[in-house]
């Protein structure tokens, strides 16, 4: 994301306010992964309900928790679901679970320059470029291309050069647990606060590799194909993130305090089915996530009654 996008996510979205809700902001403290998605749903919304205000802050999934437990943030964007410690804190702190829904399904992309001719990839292969031992198989780490079967003369001997998220993303600790086997991370990965530098950085370098959430892959890159075992390989498209087929499929999250009746407050409630609604929906597959099939939809709206 540019340095103008991320002072467009931090800044409140000036609209007038009328109504039972005037003078409420709605904070939303999260995933840099929706973070142009949350941005653009405000908008959206702000359209409809000139009433809310919107404050939205990136700096990744893991601050959401503490943000929502602490009553600094209502809506909790996340591309992971929280941790058995984070729920843990928060119970302690609020007194109860939080809230959540899923408002989108997400993969975790793999991609190379487009002069790379790396066919596709095992998971097992994910592993021995990124982890730092054999947490999900005994092979050898593959340090140059040549020990991925790359033959090109131009990038076969060279060494790789690992991207990928650091410890605040939430895609990153779903990486480590999907691909890497829950195993440690090496140390020469270089780390980015932000999915769409890492794509800008494997579109300069024919040797670098990298990984991020579907939504901020360009042209500029390459999709690997990805399998389990001796699977067939398949693209992060619609049909295979739903059918789980893609092997680094994920839900989203959007997390929210619930009030001692089990519900969020009305405010937010609105704009949480409005995230479930069919323009929101086109909306998140217009910023390259793949839409919830209509009896999930109907599953979240459940929990919000």
């Amino acid at each position: 994301m540019s340095r103008a996008g991320s002072l467009l996510l931090t800044a409140v979205l000036a609209v007038p306010l009328t109504g039972a809700a005037a003078g409420r902001t709605l904070t939303s403290v999260g995933s840099d992964t929706l973070g142009e998605l949350m941005l653009a749903w405000a908008h959206d919304y702000s359209a409809e309900q000139p009433e809310v205000r919107f404050q939205i802050r990136t700096p990744g999934s893991a601050t959401a928790p503490a943000a929502l437990a602490s009553g600094a943030a209502d809506l909790g964007p996340m591309s992971r679901a929280m941790n058995a410690t984070e729920s843990a804190d928060y119970r302690i702190r609020r007194g109860r679970d939080p809230g959540r829904i899923r408002i989108a399904f997400d993969a975790v992309a793999i991609f190379v320059h487009p002069d790379n001719a790396l066919p596709a990839l095992r998971l097992s292969d994910v592993a021995r470029i990124w982890a730092a031992g054999p947490a999900c198989t005994a092979a050898p780490i593959a340090e140059r291309w040549s020990d991925l079967g790359v033959a090109m003369p131009v990038l076969a001997a060279q060494p790789l050069l690992r991207l990928g998220r650091n410890t605040a993303s939430g895609t990153f600790e779903f990486f480590q647990e999907s691909a890497l086997c829950s195993g440690r991370y090496r140390a020469d990965v270089v780390q980015f606060p932000g999915a769409g530098a890492i794509v800008a950085a494997v579109a300069r370098q024919p040797n670098a590799i990298g990984y991020a959430g579907l939504g901020h892959v360009n042209g500029l890159v390459r999709l690997v194909p990805l399998r389990r075992a001796d699977e067939a390989a398949s693209l992060p498209d619609a049909a295979n993130v739903i059918s789980g087929r893609y092997p680094l499929t994920r839900s989203l999250y959007l997390y929210f305090n619930r009030a001692d009746d089990g519900r969020p407050d009305p405010v937010t409630a609105a704009f949480l089915r409005f995230a479930l609604s069919s323009a929101a929906q086109d909306t998140a597959v217009r910023h390259g996530f793949v839409a919830l099939p209509a009896a999930d939809v109907s599953l979240e709206l459940g929990q919000l009654q």
